[in-house]
């Protein structure tokens, strides 16, 4: 049972400005986060969290970060209330004790997720709920509860790039229509580039926008984001990675010193079709021993493994299917090496993950979240990806082999991997740069004055905006069957629970 929003709490915008002229002030200077949760008082009590998911269905960095910050604002004093979508296959335990589900309608090929279709009560609990400050960590339609709630009561709205729009829509695809140049061309160079127009204009009207890499900083100032954009990389939880390790999951066949893993959900935008292949040409011909493990579930799973049995890899590949984020640590800390493929992370918490437990990792320059992450020659290597692929791939395998064959280059970068890590990733940091981001939020919103308008922002252009893009995307999820996912049925650990 959620907890009751709805308690008298006057906060209307007037008394808002009033504050805002000394948060910034407050926190300039603020060493740590506990500290600048003093200096923040009750100007911020009240936080809202969109999400996208209520319960999380299977293993999400997003959701994971919207976990982390949720238990972190709480265990400082803040009323944090979860907004997202109605999930009918959630718990109780699921889910968080404080939150508002939104009406909303399941994505047939994709089981878990659901897209949220607003009626106009979800307005009037919005605003019942009297949040001092929205952190919309979304980059679905969502977003337009926080938009709409800050044009119409003034409140603080912070947005949070979650994905990489040109390497997502594929997902939604049947093989048939993402063969298709025709169709991938419709969607490169008119449908996406409409959702990303779309997207600006949403963070544009915030007050902030969080990204979790210098390299999409850049991404969305060249495609006009004008807002105040603050780099936050995300944050590891200790209490997950650092405890001691338990059994180790690994075949019993798959040497130490010889295993590479990658931690990864298992769609196409992933790339691990390219990982399979530049493992089999370029890495076991040069280390017979090495193995590779694949831990993750998705709609392209059991192509992965088909393809791994086409190209003979059957004996040295494992692909164990989705673990629980509290038992992943040991998949980590008893591999030797973190591949990892990807061009399309906005950050890739399982980079950050493996290097806070001391792995190497080799990866792609994808020049987005990975390479924020990864100092080259020190805690692994960033190697180009293109434009010769053949070339690239072959970079990729020898310098997973030489990590493999030379134990005390290994350990070294690992060493090293794991002390910038705990720099970068520190959970105290990257709540203090929340902060700073929502006093900057707040300052933006009370020189902006929104709310001062004439006409008041009708709840029905943002219903309508949500209804036709979730639609679409509803649409296009009845064009390929249900994926597979969570073959294992974990329960991802509830927003309470650590």
């Amino acid at each position: 049972m959620s907890k009751s929003l709805f308690s008298s709490y006057p906060n209307p915008p007037a008394e808002r400005e009033r504050r805002d002229t000394s948060v910034r002030e407050l926190l300039r200077g603020s060493s740590s986060a506990d500290s600048g949760l003093k200096s923040l008082g009750a100007s911020f009590k009240r936080i809202g969290l969109l999400n996208d998911y209520l319960r999380i269905p299977y293993a999400n960095g997003s959701s994971f970060a919207s976990q982390f910050f949720y238990r972190e604002l709480k265990r400082r004093g803040h009323d944090v209330t979860v907004v997202g979508p109605e999930d009918p296959a959630a718990d109780a335990e699921e889910l968080p004790e404080t939150h508002l589900a939104m009406k909303a309608l399941p994505l047939r090929m994709h089981p878990g997720v659901q897209l949220s279709m607003p009626k106009a009560k979800d307005f009037d609990d919005l605003v019942e709920a009297r949040f001092d400050a929205v952190v919309c960590q979304t980059s679905s339609a969502l977003m337009e509860y926080g938009v709409w709630l800050r044009r119409n009561q003034g409140v603080p709205l912070l947005c949070v790039n979650t994905v990489h729009l040109p390497s997502v829509y594929n997902t939604v695809l049947p093989d048939a229509l993402n063969k298709s140049a025709l169709v991938n061309r419709i969607f490169q160079d008119h449908l996406i580039p409409f959702a990303e127009r779309s997207t600006v204009e949403a963070f544009n009207s915030a007050d902030g926008l969080v990204v979790l890499a210098p390299g999409m900083k850049k991404y969305w100032e060249a495609r006009g984001v004008t807002v105040p954009i603050h780099v936050i990389p995300r944050a590891v939880e200790p209490k997950t990675f650092d405890r001691e390790l338990r059994e180790d999951p690994f075949p019993a066949h798959f040497a130490r010193g010889s295993r590479v893993v990658v931690v990864c959900r298992h769609t196409r935008e992933k790339e691990v079709t390219r990982l399979l292949n530049l493992f089999a040409t370029e890495v076991r011909p040069r280390c017979p021993e090495a193995t590779l493990t694949l831990v993750g579930d998705g709609p392209d799973h059991e192509e992965f493994i088909a393809q791994a049995e086409r190209l003979g890899l059957a004996d040295v590949t494992h692909f164990p299917g989705e673990v629980a984020i509290k038992d992943i640590a040991e998949w980590y800390g008893y591999a030797d090496v973190f591949a990892y493929t990807s061009l399309s992370e906005t950050y890739g918490q399982v980079v950050s993950e493996a290097l806070w437990t001391g792995l190497p990792v080799v990866a792609f320059d994808d020049q987005m979240g990975v390479a924020g992450q990864i100092s080259h020659g020190r805690d692994g290597f960033l190697l180009a990806p293109g434009p010769d692929t053949e070339e690239a791939n072959r970079e990729f395998g020898l310098h997973l082999v030489q990590l493999l064959q030379q134990p005390e280059l290994r350990a070294g970068m690992g060493a090293e991997a794991r002390r910038l890590a705990r720099h970068r990733s520190d959970p105290g940091q990257c709540v203090s740069r929340l902060y700073d981001a929502l006093a900057s939020a707040r300052v933006n919103c009370s020189q902006k004055r929104p709310w001062e308008s004439a006409s008041k922002w009708s709840k029905v252009q943002p219903k309508i905006r949500m209804a036709l893009l979730h639609g679409l995307v509803f649409g296009l999820g009845l064009l390929r069957k249900p994926v597979k996912l969570n073959r294992n049925g974990v329960r991802q650990q509830g927003w309470d629970t650590i």
